[in-house]
């Protein structure tokens, strides 16, 4: 007989989840008020762009320390952290005079994201049965998955009607809801751990990682300079540095220990070129839309709205058919589905067209989540529930800067040097068709690790 989930973690999950998905709406939705945030601050593309890629980094920083967090403090504590802060920033963002104050509204946002994102997970992992863990975790993957496939569309819609700063007003509601969910359903059990913080490795992880985007983001302008080359050592040595020290600290950060698992590494590598990929192809389709096909920004959005929804409920599903199945099933079919649609994505590019390009990116987002969702879930599988959080921390974090490998290697092919709209025009769906391809090859690259994770799985 299955054993019953209580609503009160069900609550939970959607608690955490609301916090989740309203940093990933505000950050997808930022996207399209570029243009107006350059002409009415008066500052340049390259810097407005920190808005992003700053935000990620602070994400990614903030989630790995959701290991020693949940080591001392309750889930509740944890939520209502992330929340308070999530809720200082949108202010700050909404009354923000100039660029630099929006921009530390959006990290001291991001900080809040960050701590919320894994804790969505976490409650799962630590509260649900492990035999109905792949359904919820499709059950979290839901609500956060509905964020991106929304928040294009959201930003426009509300940039074109009432302004930017109304982007951070009408998300506030919704963030309360999510604190009374929270304060009423989040247990307040404090664990029965002691830790302290390592200091130093959390310094040196934020250079390394802070470097690596700083040379990721000079990279998109299609040229290997010797700043890039300086930028990248420092990201190696930083990221030599922090595995030294984590490997001989006893204070707790991320337990790198869990690295001993071929099965979760392989799953991890799984999971990260998926989202390159996906990040890759939400960055392509756009351009390719408004620069090729001559779309309005509206339509552009629109064009991955249907795929971003049906991937969106397709999580659930995969959730329960991992917990039928197993991992191997749903891998299989997720990884060779994803790249049979690349190869097919790859040969369409040059002359697709609009419905296509919405055919295609559903066709996309439904073998690419299969793969994708359960490649974290068969990955936390693969160790020991007592350092899951730490597996969890470590998928996510990875998460986000795969995300932005992908989005600079499209940057960098679909790279246009035409004057006029034209060329222009040719040059995108050239660079996109090449970008799926090397996609296809990426993809296909995944492959080679899922038949290395079926060799070396341990778990279910």
């Amino acid at each position: 007989m299955t054993e019953k989930v209580s609503p009160r973690v069900i609550w939970s999950i959607v608690a955490t989840a609301i916090l989740g998905f309203v940093g990933i709406l505000t950050e997808t939705s930022m996207n399209v008020t570029f243009p107006d945030l350059i002409k009415q601050f008066g500052v340049p593309m390259g810097t407005v762009q920190w808005l992003t890629t700053a935000y990620l980094l602070v994400v990614a920083l903030m989630m790995t320390t959701s290991a020693f967090l949940k080591a001392i403090m309750s889930p509740r504590k944890i939520f209502m952290w992330g929340m308070a802060l999530f809720v200082i920033g949108d202010v700050i963002s909404i009354v923000a005079p100039g660029f630099w104050p929006l921009l530390a509204g959006r990290l001291v946002m991001a900080i809040g994201t960050g701590i919320a994102l894994p804790l969505v997970f976490n409650v799962i992992l630590m509260s649900v049965p492990p035999m109905q863990i792949g359904k919820y975790m499709g059950f979290g993957g839901l609500i956060l998955s509905l964020a991106p496939a929304l928040g294009p569309v959201y930003g426009g819609l509300v940039t074109y009607a009432w302004g930017w700063r109304a982007i951070f007003i009408i998300v506030l509601p919704i963030v309360l809801i999510g604190m009374i969910l929270g304060l009423r359903n989040l247990s307040d059990e404090k664990p029965n751990q002691t830790a302290s913080f390592d200091f130093m490795q959390f310094i040196v992880l934020g250079i390394s990682l802070t470097t690596a985007l700083l040379a990721l983001g000079q990279l998109e302008a299609g040229k290997l300079t010797v700043s890039i080359v300086v930028l990248a050592v420092i990201a190696i040595l930083a990221m030599i540095a922090f595995i030294r020290i984590a490997l001989r600290s006893s204070k707790t950060l991320l337990n790198l220990s869990v690295f001993k698992s071929k099965g979760m590494v392989f799953a991890l590598l799984i999971y990260a070129m998926s989202q390159a990929i996906n990040l890759a192809v939400n960055f392509a389709i756009p351009q390719y839309a408004q620069l090729t096909l001559g779309a309005s920004t509206m339509v552009a959005g629109f064009v991955l709205m249907p795929g971003s929804l049906l991937g969106s409920a397709s999580s659930p599903v995969y959730g329960a058919f991992y917990d039928r199945a197993g991992a191997t099933k749903p891998l299989t079919i997720g990884s060779i589905a994803f790249f049979i649609v690349m190869i097919v994505f790859a040969v369409m590019a040059p002359s697709i067209t609009t419905i296509g390009l919405t055919v295609m990116y559903a066709l996309f987002t439904l073998g690419r989540n299969l793969a994708f969702t359960t490649a974290m879930t068969a990955g936390v599988a693969e160790v020991p529930r007592e350092v899951s959080g730490d597996v969890n921390a470590i998928f996510n974090t990875i998460q986000q800067f795969a995300g932005a490998v992908g989005t600079a290697i499209a940057a960098v092919l679909i790279k246009t040097d035409g004057s006029s709209a034209k060329v222009i025009a040719q040059e995108t769906a050239t660079g996109m068709g090449h970008m799926f391809w090397v996609g296809a090859v990426i993809a296909g690259l995944s492959l080679v690790w899922l038949a290395g994770f079926v060799k070396t799985k341990t778990g279910k």
